[in-house]
């Protein structure tokens, strides 16, 4: 061999260090191995800092996470380092300390001499004989996460393949912590993901539970509606068989009126006045029961309103003048009418008069009108009187209307009560005034009259509501929408 070859040889050989190439790739081998079996960080780290500590005969390291750049860094693993200086350097302010230049520059860093160095923000580390640093980023997906640092008691600098050393394991610790967090983030949103169907199912069970209740609930009502129902009608039927037989036999005797004792005639007008009053009552409970089936004829026709608000003036005016009450026709168009049952639309307005002049004081006012409404208008007004009877607006399209209203500045009726005296056997006001002179033209209430009154305008095909007078603060307003008539001939 020349003496140009031995020369050549001896360069590589002393570039080459197969001992420092194999104990690199057994400390790489054995970080990739741990980063691979462990997922728990603490041991994680710990594990990986005893390594590094034993491998490059450090006198101590660390680690310090970083959540982001500007918060604070928090120590979270040493090796090397006792208890007392580690609370000291439990966290670090962001921009402070030697550390901060490593997380500005993403770059590795050494300090040979620490008394000397400016940034040096824990004076604690030179008590405890801290002579030289080197620290390196900790870097995953391009995302800082934290410094890994090692100290010497005695000045020393770290050769080029050390420090390259340091960035390969630093790379594998960075990519292991930020698994590491990653599954602890899926875990525990696994966790609370589970806790979450635990109990989206319980409210599920109880959701099953009480739907069971509710249409367990229901059927119960079902039956017991439908019960009530039957019993009504059936007690209608068999009461009216008996009562006959009493208001025959009352008038048989009436016509021998002559001929009995004086005490006898106030009997029989007690039995004629009761009995009249029952068959009033079962009349309206076999209505209801009619209308409710939907057995009931309606004639379609033209209804002259003004004549009917003048039989209607003339039927309730001597009640009226006795009550010392105003009874007042007001504005009706003569031009349009509504179409329908003459005889059962004034058998419910008859209801709703009734109504007015029992509950108006003495010396009060009782107001019947009729006005044209447009569907616009209608539909102005419908989130304030759908609730009446939601079915009215399904109609598409929607048509024109009168309506009549009949006004009382009587004793009113409450907000939450409005919809309740629509239904059957409710009452407005305390039912122990009903009956007595100031507030009733007639006797208590059954709580079937203003049902009636709905009932048969819904029949027709229109709606009744109510709201506050016009007439006074505390008095009353039944609206009652109709129909408008339409000839079947193209010329009218």
């Amino acid at each position: 061999m020349s003496s140009g070859s031995k020369k050549k040889s001896a360069s590589i050989s002393a570039r080459i260090d197969p001992t420092c190439d194999l104990s690199r790739l057994q400390l790489l081998h054995q970080i990739a191995g741990l980063t691979a079996n462990v997922r728990e960080r603490g041991l994680l780290l710990d594990t990986a800092l005893e390594m590094l500590h034993n491998n490059f005969g450090a006198s101590g390291c660390g680690i310090y996470q970083l959540n982001s750049p500007a918060s604070p860094l928090h120590l979270v693993a040493t090796q090397g380092i006792s208890d007392e200086l580690s609370q000291s350097l439990q966290k670090i302010p962001a921009g402070k300390g030697l550390v901060s230049s490593v997380i500005d520059t993403n770059r590795a860093h050494s300090w040979h001499d620490l008394p000397q160095a400016e940034e040096l923000h824990h004076k604690a580390l030179l008590d405890a004989g801290w002579q030289s640093l080197q620290a390196h980023p900790l870097i995953a997906h391009e995302r800082l996460i934290g410094v890994l640092f090692l100290f010497q008691q005695q000045p020393r600098q770290y050769s080029q393949p050390e420090v390259e050393l340091l960035d390969e394991c630093c790379r594998l610790l960075a990519s292991a912590i930020d698994a590491s967090e990653l599954v602890e983030k899926l875990e525990w949103q696994h966790r609370l993901t589970h806790a979450s169907q635990r109990e989206l199912d319980r409210s599920r069970r109880q959701l099953r539970e009480h739907v069971m209740r509710l249409e367990e609930s229901n059927r119960s009502l079902e039956k017991a509606n439908q019960m009530k129902d039957r019993f009504l009608a059936l007690a209608s039927h068999e009461l009216r068989t008996p009562l006959t037989w009493i208001m025959t036999a009352a008038e048989m005797l009436d016509g021998q009126r002559d001929d009995l004792p004086e005490e006898c005639h106030i009997l029989l007008d007690t039995i004629d006045k009761g009995s009249q009053r029952l068959n009033n009552l079962v009349e309206d409970l076999l209505e209801i029961a009619r209308i409710e089936a939907q057995d009931i004829y309606l004639a379609q026709e033209h209804i002259d309103l003004p004549l009917m608000f003048g039989e209607l003036s003339l039927q309730f005016g001597d009640e009226a003048l006795r009550r010392q009450l105003s009874l007042e026709i007001g504005e009706c168009p003569d031009h349009i009418a509504p179409v329908g049952d003459h005889h059962h639309l004034r058998q419910a307005l008859e209801r709703i008069m009734k109504n007015a002049l029992k509950f108006t004081p003495l010396g009060g006012l009782v107001k019947l009108e009729a006005h044209h409404r447009t569907a616009e208008e209608l539909l102005d007004q419908k989130r304030e009187i759908e609730i009446f009877s939601p079915s009215f607006f399904q109609k598409k399209p929607l048509l024109d209307h009168i309506e009549i209203c009949i006004s009382d500045s009587g004793v009113g009726i409450a907000e939450k009560d409005r919809l309740l005296i629509f239904d059957k056997f409710q009452g407005a006001g305390d039912i122990n005034q009903h009956g007595k002179e100031q507030y009733a033209a007639q006797g208590p209430s059954a709580g079937l009259g203003l049902p009636l009154a709905k009932g048969m305008i819904e029949a027709h095909g229109g709606m009744i509501w109510v709201d506050n007078s016009k007439l006074s603060e505390t008095g009353s307003c039944f609206h009652i929408l109709m129909p408008l008539y339409r000839s079947r001939k193209a010329d009218d």
